[in-house]
């Protein structure tokens, strides 16, 4: 029984660092270009904006790490921008719970 417990209990202690949620700085880009557009200069933007209305899907660069967004309508206005999200993250996603420039 306290074999039980314990099993029990380490998993929900697995789980509840599987996702946390977090503030980070970063890019909003496109999954094609990544990394390359961090410098949220308009040709950046502009480039950001077409890869996406081209089907790229928009992703989150923060660092060395780029994350797939899991709700891109959350992004739609910051497209190329800098910005600050506060979102949970789980393994290489990130779900955007707010965005600020």
């Amino acid at each position: 029984m306290k074999k039980t417990f314990t099993a029990a209990g380490l998993m929900l202690s697995l789980f509840a660092f599987g996702a946390f949620a977090k503030s980070m700085k970063g890019t909003i880009s496109d999954e094609h270009c990544g990394a390359k557009h961090v410098n949220a200069a308009e040709a950046d933007q502009k480039c950001v904006e077409k890869c996406i209305s081209g089907g790229a899907a928009p992703v989150f660069v923060s660092g060395d790490k780029v994350y797939k967004i899991d709700n891109p309508d959350a992004v739609k206005d910051h497209y190329g921008h800098k910005v600050t999200i506060n979102g949970k993250v789980t393994g290489d996603s990130v779900h955007v719970d707010s965005v600020k420039m």
